[in-house]
């Protein structure tokens, strides 16, 4: 996907990057949308390390489209950068094949670095584009940076356990599963007192906010939804 390279759209006429982008018109809730999006910059880059550039691109000006970036050293862009050819050209085939994902494709940078990359185009609630998530992995860095970036380091490694449920039902089983053990443990309380207890860190995880919970954990403890509801009272008045 050289730079300026027309594409085709559905009725064979040639689509110019550029002419592209000067008929894109943010609004204010278009704008609202890409700042709502920029944390995810930060977030992407964190979890893929070091060698992970990811870029949010405003349409609203080309020439200053970079509005988010992580790991700006992997290009040396900055926050007011301007799109890229590549970019320009990535907008137009979303448009002329109506691609909202495009890639994973291969890039070469002028000082030799190889790309693995994939642009993503962010449309607003009329399916306009008004900006595109664009993630480059630097391929050609040594090994050893992506095993330190995906290997826990001696004090990470004790991690908390998260449970992965696929139904509602286990999720709540597991919450209750978890309380019961910890809370059992404990010496020299009543029974009531554990359940109360229970039910208390229940509440707090906001378990019983989902629909149906209350039956469930009544049955899981033994007890009835009515005593639920009561020790749920009278946890919202201490």
């Amino acid at each position: 996907m050289a730079g300026g390279t027309a594409v085709q759209n559905v009725e064979s006429q040639p689509i110019e990057p550029r002419e592209v982008l000067k008929s894109i018109k943010l609004t204010a809730q278009d704008k609202a949308t890409l700042e709502s999006i920029a944390p995810i910059v930060a977030g992407v880059a964190d979890i893929f390390g070091r060698n992970c550039e990811v870029i949010l691109h405003s349409f609203e000006d080309p020439g200053h489209s970079v509005m988010e970036i992580a790991n700006s050293h992997i290009t040396g862009r900055k926050v007011g950068s301007p799109i890229t050819d590549l970019g320009l050209n990535v907008l137009v085939q979303s448009f002329a094949n109506k691609q909202d994902i495009v890639g994973s494709y291969y890039t070469r940078t002028e000082t030799g670095k190889l790309f693995k990359s994939i642009t993503i185009l962010i449309r607003n609630s009329a399916k306009k584009p008004i900006g595109m998530l664009c993630i480059n992995i630097d391929v050609s860095a040594p090994l050893i940076d992506f095993v330190n970036d995906f290997v826990p380091k001696t004090e990470e490694r004790n991690q908390t356990v998260e449970n992965f449920p696929t139904e509602i039902n286990e999720l709540v089983h597991s919450s209750v599963e978890d309380c019961m053990t910890k809370i059992n443990l404990r010496k020299g309380i009543s029974a009531a007192e554990k359940n109360k207890m229970i039910i208390a860190e229940l509440a707090e995880k906001g378990v019983f906010d989902i629909k149906g919970a209350i039956d469930i954990v009544a049955g899981e403890m033994g007890i009835s939804k009515y005593t639920i509801y009561h020790y749920i009272r009278e946890i919202k008045k201490s």
